[in-house]
């Protein structure tokens, strides 16, 4: 029988996406080995800094801004990153940037007519989903929400500044259009479906919200002739990512940032009381820490300062986790300040799995950090952030690494190397 403790991060409470996650864990690991019990351990309740301040201080507080983090690149990854970046905070976002040369003159008026796409936005407005495009609205949590983000975003083309849109895109940026209209659709749809308690599947899971939008554009080709994927950032002007991409973000990245020190620095008050506890959940049975952020710090300082604690646990995984950085600026409790050279772990420290998401900037490497049997997989997640903090638990990439390492702690060093 194999035991895994879940200690979960920053920014979470014991709510129902708590719970939802958790069941998640449990599902994958007992799916690997039928015995394995997985328990959770939450403290944020106990030990978590209040996570509802108004955050008054942060210029343009009171204005719209982003969800989520994203930045252009050459970078596929970080590039589709950036444009749900946009996609989130204005469904439309895509569609319009692609109006913005022509808003410039960069673009002759074309003879292209928009009744293609009009036609095509009103079919799947006007239509029930097919089956499988049913099912997977369901499995993404926005059935409910899909029909009338179909019709406001159809809408858009039988009047307004998206109405012109076919007429001014030249016919070697045409392909781009009927994608950016799916995308738009399931945008539209995905954050009206978001709340304050509920947490669409689609946000977590990049690889299912891709099946999604490629369930729409299949059913959009009955409507309009257009084809293709397109890639707006290839030809969209640097003045127009600008405006419409960093300026929105500084609200929710600010206050994504500030929930997250805010766990940081209770912890730095409560932290001991933090470790005692959770020490106290090992018991006689050998026990995997799967910890979380904010979760991997206290599962390292505790390895660090508990000789009886190394003997309990055969593996540390730490995933989106900070012990990395904290420790470069000198700021574990139970570890040396570092002097240049990686700090030496406790030659009975247990072997340890760090995992990062370079789009998750609450996440860092380890490796650099600690001398002995710690190794570091870094990921390229379709995600953006925030939401790629929380988006681990949802990538197949990250459950290879798991259970490889949960199955053979003792070859961490060496399983799925690229």
């Amino acid at each position: 029988m194999t035991r895994v403790l879940f200690v979960h991060g920053t920014m979470t409470r014991y709510t129902e996406e708590y719970l939802r996650t958790f069941r998640l864990i449990e599902r994958r690991l007992r799916g690997w080995r039928g015995r394995t019990v997985v328990e959770k351990f939450p403290w944020g309740e106990f030990w978590g800094a209040e996570l509802n301040p108004r955050f008054l201080a942060i210029p343009g507080a009171d204005e719209r801004a982003a969800d989520v983090l994203g930045g252009g690149s050459e970078d596929d990854a970080l590039s589709e990153a950036a444009r749900w970046a946009l996609l989130y905070d204005d469904p439309t976002a895509e569609l319009r940037l692609l109006l913005e040369p022509a808003a410039a003159g960069a673009y002759e008026p074309q003879t292209v007519t928009s009744q293609q796409l009009r036609r095509a936005a009103r079919q799947i407005a006007d239509t029930p989903p097919a089956p499988p495009l049913a099912a997977l609205l369901a499995e993404a949590d926005i059935a409910e929400t899909f029909p009338a983000a179909a019709i406001k975003i159809a809408g858009l083309f039988q009047q307004g500044e998206l109405q012109p849109l076919l007429r001014v895109i030249p016919d070697d940026q045409r392909e781009a259009v009927r994608p950016a209209l799916a995308r738009a659709i399931v945008a539209a749809a995905m954050v009206a479906a978001r709340t304050d308690s509920v947490y669409p599947e689609a946000f977590l899971d990049a690889g299912l919200r891709e099946r999604v939008v490629a369930a729409v554009d299949e059913s959009l080709i009955g409507g309009a002739v257009l084809g293709g994927t397109g890639e707006l950032l290839a030809f969209l002007p640097a003045t127009a990512l600008t405006r419409l991409l960093l300026r929105p973000l500084r609200v929710d990245l600010t206050r994504a940032l500030l929930q997250f020190l805010g766990d940081i620095l209770v912890y730095q008050a409560k932290g001991a009381r933090l470790r005692a506890e959770l020490a106290a959940q090992l018991g006689p049975e050998p026990t995997v820490l799967l910890a979380h952020s904010l979760g991997g710090i206290a599962c390292v300082e505790l390895l660090l300062s508990d000789a009886a604690v190394r003997r309990a646990v055969p593996l540390l995984i730490t995933v989106g986790s900070q012990a990395g950085m904290l420790h470069e600026l000198g700021a574990l409790a139970t570890a040396p300040r570092p002097d240049g050279e990686p700090t030496p772990l406790p030659a009975d420290f247990p072997p340890w799995l760090n995992i990062c998401d370079r789009n998750d900037l609450l996440s860092f490497r380890a490796a650099p950090l600690f001398a002995g049997r710690v190794r570091d997989v870094e990921l390229d997640g379709l995600t953006p952030f925030p939401d790629a903090h929380n988006a681990y638990w949802r990538s197949d990439a990250v459950w290879a690494q798991i259970i490889s390492a949960v199955a053979a702690p003792g070859d961490v060093n060496v399983q799925l190397r690229e």
